[in-house]
């Protein structure tokens, strides 16, 4: 018995294999948001006169309940981002949470009614306003050099977009190839892009968190960003993306912060 081969149009097998693709791609961006989200950011402002004592609470007590929680197993890990400049435009404060599994949030809900946002009486004292966001973070890197944490400087810009879909394919496409650029040029030292879980209704979508080494690498920004973009010109799927970032998304105020704790 001879097989039998069957010579299928150049045109439709191309189709086939980009539905193949394209189920393959769903079916990962699907996997990547399944079950609860795993992270929590929190951000909180204050009027002008509580900045101060509200950084100290923050330095102490803040980060020792942080700390506390992170050893009985309520949360991962953590992060304290300060404002450096008082700005009625963003917030002054953000407390950055992440969990084992989602599971452990349950703790943090009933951690939440005796201290909103996870701060006790004393700093409750000292903020106008709370809000928290339920995220997953989707993409992330650290250098194998990143510097001390106590000389970075955080960029931290949220945005909004239409699709996630097709907004995840612009991240991959675009905004990657140029962050793994700005990395190779020493300027940054890590990076975190989190999709919000809930967004409806809500200032943003995805909020990237950008570490840069020092002050003086962040001052870079703009010459490196030039710079590394010359580099992904003949790049088509670059390129394409480029041409049309503006209809796929809209950022709101960035803001730039110092880190207040890690761990």
């Amino acid at each position: 018995m001879h097989a039998v081969s069957i010579a299928i149009p150049r045109a439709l097998l191309i189709a086939l294999l980009s539905l193949v693709a394209l189920s393959v791609t769903s079916r990962a961006s699907a996997d990547s948001a399944s079950g609860g989200p795993l992270s929590l950011l929190i951000s909180y402002r204050n009027t002008p006169a509580d900045r101060p004592a509200f950084r100290a609470y923050l330095l102490a007590e803040g980060r020792a309940q942080l700390a506390k929680l992170q050893r009985d197993g309520v949360i991962k890990d953590y992060q304290i981002l300060f404002n450096p400049f008082a700005n009625s435009g963003t917030w002054d404060a953000m407390t950055v949470v992440n969990f084992a599994k989602y599971g452990d949030t349950q703790r943090w809900m009933t951690l939440e009614q005796t201290t909103p946002g996870g701060l006790t009486a004393a700093g409750l004292k000292l903020v106008q306003s709370i809000d928290t966001y339920s995220a997953d973070l989707s993409w992330t890197a650290v250098a194998e050099n990143a510097g001390k944490e106590t000389d970075s400087i955080y960029y931290v810009i949220p945005y909004e977009f239409g699709s996630a879909g097709e907004y995840a394919k612009y991240v991959e496409g675009y905004v990657l190839p140029q962050v793994k650029g700005w990395m190779r040029e020493g300027v940054l030292s890590g990076y975190r892009i989190f999709m919000n879980r809930y967004p409806v209704g809500r200032p943003w979508d995805a909020l990237f968190i950008y570490q840069y080494r020092d002050l003086e690498n962040f001052g870079q920004r703009a010459d490196t960003v030039e710079k590394v973009r010359k580099t992904l010109e003949n790049d088509p799927v670059w390129k394409q993306y480029h041409a049309i970032k503006q209809t796929l998304r809209s950022e709101t105020e960035n803001t730039i912060a110092v880190s207040l704790g890690q761990h």
